[in-house]
């Protein structure tokens, strides 16, 4: 699909009419006589609006190269576990996936782990990986950080991760979002950045339910499975779409950097 597939003409085509488009439509409607710019005016909010759905969608590849999937030819998943760590119940989670025989990639805010540092060791030494979703996780703001914003909010959380010792090579954008400035950070980093392909929309409702038949609904082999670790029902979410899972007969892997797609 168009929107899933990255192509570097199109992110500079879009980026240049954003640009481009708004004050040639600010001088038609300033000197009439030009004529057509209602025109312009439409072709302003449609180039705004794909820029707007190039940053909020998770799986939109329009301004960049992103991972929301993996090459197998098994029934294999990746678990990824947003916002943590989370104190003593990301010891415990971490403790119940390993007694199932599940690694996951936990995807850590730099503020939180920087007090939590022993717990991102005791992960990797349980079989799991650590990577970096920015210092502070800044949800509401984030799709709209420039240059300096978004350097702040990378390197904040990587040396959170260093300075525990751990390493790391994925991260992931508060919300799925991605400005325009993102993918040149990234790419400058040597970064990686990890969507998901399908997430279990966990984040508001202690029923579990409807939290696992969304995942089910959507999972496929190859699936990046997105959840969150740090809500006070996390725990009992995430382990029963881990059971549905391995119910369906999935295993569970963190795939290698040549397989990411």
């Amino acid at each position: 699909m168009l929107w899933s597939r990255h192509r570097p003409w199109f992110r500079r085509a879009l980026l240049a009419a954003n640009v481009v488009l708004p004050p040639l439509a600010l001088a038609r409607l300033l000197v009439p006589q030009l004529g057509g710019k209602w025109d312009l005016v439409a072709a302003v909010f449609i180039v705004h609006l794909l820029l707007l759905l190039a940053v909020l969608h998770p799986r939109c590849a329009w301004l960049g190269p992103l991972v929301s999937c993996f090459r197998t030819a098994k029934k294999e998943v990746w678990l990824t576990l947003d916002d943590g760590p989370d104190g003593e119940r990301t010891l415990q989670l971490s403790e119940q996936l390993r007694a199932r025989g599940v690694c996951a990639t936990f995807f850590v805010i730099g503020e939180k782990a920087r007090g939590q540092m022993q717990i991102l060791s005791a992960l990797v030494s349980a079989g799991h990986t650590i990577a970096n979703h920015t210092a502070m996780h800044p949800q509401m703001c984030f799709w709209r950080h420039g240059a300096s914003g978004i350097a702040k909010e990378l390197d904040g959380g990587a040396r959170a991760i260093s300075d525990a010792g751990v390493e790391w090579r994925w991260f992931r954008a508060p919300v799925g979002h991605k400005p325009p400035a993102l993918h040149p950070a990234l790419g400058k980093r040597g970064w990686r950045l990890i969507a998901w392909t399908v997430g279990g929309c966990d984040g508001w409702s202690e029923d579990s339910g409807p939290v696992v038949r969304r995942v089910m609904a959507k999972v496929r082999h190859g699936s990046v499975v997105m959840l969150h670790e740090s809500r006070k029902f996390s725990f009992e979410t995430v382990l029963a779409v881990v059971d549905a899972l391995l119910a369906g007969g999935y295993t569970f892997v963190i795939p290698d950097d040549a397989t990411l797609e």
